[in-house]
């Protein structure tokens, strides 16, 4: 049982976590005016990372303005030896007491429960995944996308989180490598081109103030949040940062995903890695949803959603239709006019990746793979919502 003291309002709160560690979750808020500048953490949990942690480490290290002041791994259930590299590399380590039943959402909780009284409300807390690099100027875009004074109409809600514009590796050459580069490259230009605006905080990197932390977990508290009491990350989500990013908007704060704010992530080495990844995803959106329904918070969310599994079933239908038209005609119909809409989504294609590897911009020339892999993924996503339907457990992916 992890006891929670004296929240900021006074009232107590207790948590329902595993270890048994008395902290201070809401100590006295100092102001920068305590310190010369404000504080950052950095929170990696890893889970079987000792490919990965070294890289993940000195990217974390090289941050420059404003540089990380502490890094702290947090090895979840690893039968590796993660903890012993990470620990070679520089960081600290935070062995969680025990068997740890919740996974990746369980090991940031309990770290984040005992960081907490150490930080001021304008401190940052960098959460990490451990398979990922962050650019050097990583915090500087962040800290900014955060303490930027805003102004007009969009200004009156805070940003509450910033988290990276993610990339994959350009050295992947296998086919399912370089989908996944293209599919990433698409997403970061269509988030810049939201002006910034995350559609979900990723697990990448995400930034958030301190005092941001603590509403979530006060709201938690108080029940104005679903999940558990002293619990940042909520346990119960197939993906826990999906329901963070709820959480925060529910709370009047903006994500944000600064295009500048970078980093570099894994790509799955498999088609099952990858259907595994999706369909955690897409279950973590689905089980979000269902937490917070239907309201002006969510309803952009729920649109986007409607018209994914809408979308998907217009391929079906178009090529169903080919076949009854051919089964009664004997022929297939032709428009020559079809013929330059069919090139500007040519032009679209190649275009939206140019910045890639020659054979990444061959790849979205060809189309067909590319369209192939579209018509896989808008499965997975019917993947999703039929176990999500049926109640299935949730995986947890090792790779």
């Amino acid at each position: 049982m992890i006891d929670v003291e004296r929240d900021a309002s006074g009232s107590g709160q207790k948590t329902d976590g595993d270890p048994t560690v008395a902290v201070r979750a809401f100590p006295r808020q100092r102001s920068r005016h305590d310190r010369p500048t404000a504080k950052i953490v950095a929170l990696v949990p890893a889970y079987n990372e000792s490919e990965t942690i070294t890289d993940t480490i000195r990217a974390l290290r090289r941050q420059w303005s404003p540089p990380v002041d502490r890094i702290v791994v947090v090895p979840n259930n690893c039968t590796d030896n993660t903890a012993q590299i990470a620990a070679t590399a520089g960081a600290e380590v935070f062995e969680f007491p025990g068997h740890n039943p919740h996974k990746k959402a369980g090991a940031l909780n309990w770290a984040v429960i005992n960081l907490l009284p150490d930080l001021a409300d304008d401190d940052f807390l960098l959460v990490t995944d451990a398979d990922s690099v962050l650019h050097p100027d990583f915090t500087q875009h962040a800290v900014r996308a955060l303490t930027r004074p805003r102004t007009g109409r969009r200004g009156r809600r805070p940003v509450g989180a910033a988290c990276a514009s993610f990339h994959t590796s350009r050295n992947g050459t296998t086919l399912l490598d370089r989908l996944q580069r293209n599919e990433y490259a698409r997403f970061a230009r269509q988030v810049a081109r939201r002006m910034d605006k995350a559609l979900v905080l990723s697990g990448v990197a995400t930034l958030l103030q301190v005092r941001v932390i603590r509403d979530v977990l006060i709201a938690r508290g108080q029940g104005r949040l679903p999940g558990y009491r002293g619990e940042l990350y909520h346990r119960d989500t197939a993906t826990e940062d999906i329901e963070l990013t709820f959480a925060v908007r529910a709370l009047g704060y903006r994500p944000m995903a600064p295009s500048k704010a970078t980093a570099i992530t894994e790509s799955m080495p498999t088609w099952k890695a990858l259907k595994d990844q999706r369909v955690r995803w897409q279950r973590g959106m689905l089980d979000s949803l269902r937490l917070y329904g239907m309201n002006r918070r969510t309803f952009g969310t729920w649109v986007r959603q409607i018209a994914i599994y809408t979308g998907s079933l217009l391929v079906p239908a178009y090529l169903a239709f080919l076949a009854l038209f051919l089964a009664v005609t004997g022929s297939l119909p032709f428009d020559p006019r079809w013929l330059p809409l069919t090139g500007l989504f040519f032009l679209e294609r190649v275009w939206t990746v140019r910045s890639g590897r020659p054979g990444d911009i061959a790849l979205a020339a060809s189309m067909l793979p590319e369209w192939l892999f579209e018509q896989w993924r808008a499965g997975v996503y019917w993947l999703a919502a039929w176990k999500t339907v049926r109640g299935a457990d949730r995986e947890w992916i090792n790779h």
